[in-house]
């Protein structure tokens, strides 16, 4: 068989998260096809890829697929921003992409060959525990069918107002949306432990989901999307920039609001986007139907997506092993 070099970088990172298992999973299906050797590091290991290029890995959020004769390679890469293959797709050697965080105008701008531009595809964007919704989501509706939810709009995370971070002016717009609703939102400014995240955010009828200003220069998924999909609660967020393999539809899969990008993909006009996502909460909050239909229809992308082994064929497929 023909041997593969597979780089992964998150040996330190806690064993329920979603690096390891779908590291496990991706090694047992390619172990049947080709010769694998591992190389199991970490994104603090100060690691260079020499093929011919240079580049350090310095964050856990990539896996390389090198092939040991050619050196010819591809990426999973499922950072905030893909910037670790933008620097290794410099590589002759370079042949392709998963993208979990992907914009097609930042790929548009990067890879100029059509042929190698083709092989730069959106693939899928995980949660943070392996299988969290799969294993969850029954308790989570039991508990939800006899509670009375919280009608207010939830949220919870942080706000990103030091101006000296790459993520300053990405969720200002949240601060508007909690001035317009006053005392119909849940205003949870600062992160809390997973747990007591996720047993809160069951109380509510419905969340507000926001990443950091799109997919182009930072993430335009956040880790909460995908969980909550899970758990079957409907959220309400800016319209998606960065696309998926099996697309997430706007009012199908969650609750959309129409935003404008810069030419980076921060959001235009922060306190408009918070009085379109007040003015929309409003209009379908008390439409239950609407948003159990968002509720069921996002639970289906995430089973058919994100769980085991769709998950592992959605990305083998992308890089073609």
């Amino acid at each position: 068989m023909r041997k593969l070099n597979i780089y992964t970088f998150h040996r330190n990172i806690k064993p329920f998260r979603f690096d390891n298992h779908n590291t496990d999973c991706i090694l047992k299906t390619l172990q049947k096809r080709y010769n694998v050797v591992w190389f199991n590091m970490d994104g603090c290991d100060n690691f260079y890829y020499q093929n011919d290029c240079n580049v350090n890995i310095n964050q856990g959020s990539i896996i390389i697929f090198e092939f040991d004769d050619t050196k010819e390679f591809k990426t999973f890469d499922f950072g905030d921003a893909p910037t670790l293959t933008v620097a290794l797709s410099k590589s002759k050697n370079f042949r392709g992409a998963a993208i979990g965080q992907y914009n097609r105008q930042l790929w548009d701008e990067t890879i100029r060959d059509p042929l190698l531009r083709a092989n730069i595809v959106p693939s899928v964007y995980p949660e943070t525990c392996w299988n969290f919704g799969l294993i969850n989501y029954e308790s989570v509706q039991e508990y939800r069918s006899t509670a009375h939810l919280d009608s207010r709009l939830y949220w919870r995370g942080s706000i990103y107002k030091d101006p000296s971070k790459v993520e300053y002016n990405r969720r200002l717009a949240i601060e508007y949306t909690a001035r317009q609703l006053g005392d119909n939102f849940y205003f949870g400014n600062y992160p809390i432990p997973f747990d007591q995240y996720i047993q809160e955010a069951i109380q509510f009828k419905l969340a507000l989901c926001f990443g950091v200003g799109g997919g182009y220069a930072c993430g335009d998924f956040c880790l909460r999307d995908i969980e909550l999909y899970g758990l079957g609660i409907p959220t309400i967020r800016p319209t998606f920039a960065a696309e998926t393999k099996n697309p997430l539809i706007p009012n199908v899969h969650y609750v959309a609001v129409d935003c404008e990008f810069d030419n980076t993909f921060r959001y235009k006009e922060p306190n408009q986007l918070g009085d379109k996502i007040a003015v929309k909460y409003q209009e379908v909050i008390g439409d239950t139907d609407f948003l159990t239909k968002i509720a069921f229809n996002a639970r289906e992308w995430y089973i058919n997506n994100i769980t085991t082994p769709n998950i592992t064929n959605i990305i083998l497929n992308a890089v073609n092993l």
